[in-house]
């Protein structure tokens, strides 16, 4: 899980990264100072797909835990089942 934690985190970190290249491109473009903007905005395209990746990296992480769960949940349910069983035999 703390590698699902910290995708999410980082995910995040680069969208604030992000979304602080885009206001400061708006303000370069505002003083009049186009290269700078495009320099920004290109920056902050890249952050924004980094962002994306690490967001499906936890996604795939989550989805894993949630399929180990799923079969640890159906063992113990087999488990339960046969105990019961025995205990029905005996009597």
């Amino acid at each position: 899980m703390m590698q699902l934690e910290e995708s999410l985190e980082g995910a995040v970190a680069l969208q604030t990264e992000a979304a602080e290249e885009v206001e400061a491109a708006v303000a370069e473009r505002e003083r009049g100072e186009p290269s700078v903007s495009i320099e920004l905005l290109l920056e902050a395209i890249d952050k924004e797909r980094a962002s994306l990746d690490l967001l499906e990296a936890g996604l795939d992480t989550f989805h894993r835990v949630l399929d180990q769960r799923r079969r640890a949940i159906e063992q113990q349910q087999n488990l339960l089942t046969q105990l019961s069983e025995c205990f029905k035999e005996r009597r």
